[in-house]
């Protein structure tokens, strides 16, 4: 017999991590256009409503997203694109923030010199851990996969087999699903996403304004992903 509660929460779960890969990328018109009209936040009060999470706590990690409803969407991307260039694009200084685990990382230990990208130990793990599942991108080669929008459209992919053999009853699909959930958090996810959202919360003063519209976005990103991974560590 299907355990409804279970299949929800890992519906919902995956669904988040689905939302998290679109509104970590590059910002583009679905994105703004979901945002102003509500959309966006609404998706993600349902998956965290799905997950189990109590409402108080949904109604805080979304709030930021939802004073976005309503702003003009031109205005709402060109503030958007121009936060995520400050915070994820090399600029004079270096890169702000690295949106990918292995230069993450390496800046994170203190490390000297110029971070790898693709060839590293930490990128050809992911990769292995990807390929072996199925679930590597199509653009692995001109794009490190070890980005913060891969690494949440992985989880979403696993936890949305997960839900598929847990529907179906296959306890042994579900099993190895779960496992690769697990695996994959421990040694990458749940390693450096925690400390990547903190690190853009810490550097969004220097290139937004207070409540303006991208500190309401990318401090809805932080808490929202904070979330997400609170869950999944917590389901390992």
């Amino acid at each position: 017999m299907v355990d409804e509660t279970a299949l929800r929460n890992v519906i919902g779960l995956a669904d988040a991590c689905e939302l998290l890969a679109s509104v970590a990328s590059f910002p583009d018109e679905a994105l703004a256009d979901a945002l102003s009209d509500g959309r966006l936040v609404a998706d993600a009060r349902s998956c965290l409503e799905d997950c189990g999470v109590a409402p108080e706590e949904v109604s805080a990690v979304c709030d930021p997203w939802e004073k976005l409803v309503g702003v003009d969407c031109d205005a709402l991307l060109a503030d958007l694109k121009r936060a995520y260039s400050l915070l994820f694009v090399r600029q004079g200084g270096g890169v702000a923030v690295w949106p990918y685990e292995s230069p993450y990382l390496h800046v994170a230990a203190g490390k000297r010199g110029e971070p790898v990208l693709f060839r590293s130990a930490v990128t050809l793990d992911v990769e292995r851990m990807m390929s072996e599942a199925g679930g590597l991108p199509q653009d692995a080669r001109i794009e490190p996969c070890d980005s913060v929008w891969s690494e949440f459209t992985f989880l979403s992919y696993l936890l949305a087999g997960e839900a598929a053999a847990l529907h179906g009853g296959d306890e042994g699909a579900s099993a190895l699903s779960r496992s690769r959930v697990e695996a994959f958090a421990e040694s990458h996810a749940c390693y450096w996403l925690p400390g990547f959202f903190d690190a853009v919360a810490r550097e969004l003063p220097s290139v937004a304004t207070p409540a303006s519209v991208a500190d309401r976005f990318y401090r809805g990103l932080c808490l929202y992903g904070s979330c997400a991974m609170r869950i999944v560590g917590d389901a390992g």
